[in-house]
């Protein structure tokens, strides 16, 4: 099946369904949805086809229901989307951000956090990178990876968020090996948001952040940046 698709892991209201909106209208054909909350994808399901009707663009919208921490239904969901168009971008955007400050927080919930930002983004890259170098030779494409991601927490943790800090620093360090190892084939990348997501904002609005990825999505391959950070 040809088109292009675009998978989006951890859709819902914000950055994920903006940047689902952002790229069928810009031709992509195909639309994964991955989230575990049904209700949420059904509404983002609406949303992407609104958007797709309002502009006038033909593109097919999918939605799986799937916790990425079952690691198990995460492969069987893949497999699926396989089937669903020519994979062109993997929009990874699965993320707690809450949690309980340091020493208050179940070592089971952090055990949560880090399959839900590392286990199964490693799951994900292991199914998607063979399917994207498929189609790295082809000049009309541009495989890629994008994962979102924080410009401080990394390397600042913020205690009273310290599961996420601790998640995110290490899933930039498996981004990195990644982009390493696969870089010069498939655009690896991060796509950094400084600050807390809201519609009322200028440059940290879900509308600035997905065209934020699309860009990164659109540059040349001379051009690839491994990092994009957008701050308010």
């Amino acid at each position: 099946m040809g088109g292009k698709t675009l998978v989006v892991l951890g859709s819902g209201p914000g950055i994920g369904v903006s940047t689902a909106c952002a790229f069928s209208v810009r031709g992509f054909t195909h639309i994964a949805l991955v989230s575990r909350n049904a209700e949420r994808l059904k509404q983002d399901w609406d949303a992407v086809l609104t958007a797709i009707q309002e502009r006038g663009y033909p593109a097919q919208v999918k939605t799986w229901v799937c916790d990425l921490c079952d690691l198990d239904a995460l492969r069987k969901t893949l497999k699926e989307i396989e089937n669903f168009g020519t994979l062109e971008c993997v929009f990874y955007n699965a993320a707690r951000v809450a949690g309980k400050p340091l020493l208050e927080e179940k070592v089971e919930q952090v055990e949560q956090d880090f399959k839900t930002a590392n286990l199964a983004l490693y799951e994900t890259a292991c199914w998607a990178i063979p399917l994207l170098q498929k189609s790295s030779s082809d000049s009309s494409r541009s495989p890629s990876i994008i994962v979102t991601s924080t410009d401080q927490l990394y390397k600042q943790p913020i205690p009273d968020l310290f599961s996420l800090s601790m998640t995110k620093a290490a899933q930039r360090n498996l981004v990195q090996s990644l982009h390493a190892t696969y870089g010069k084939e498939i655009h690896i990348a991060l796509l950094s948001v400084g600050g807390i997501v809201s519609p009322e904002k200028k440059t940290l609005s879900p509308e600035n952040i997905a065209d934020e990825a699309w860009a990164l999505y659109k540059q040349p391959k001379s051009q690839w940046q491994f990092e994009v950070e957008v701050v308010e």
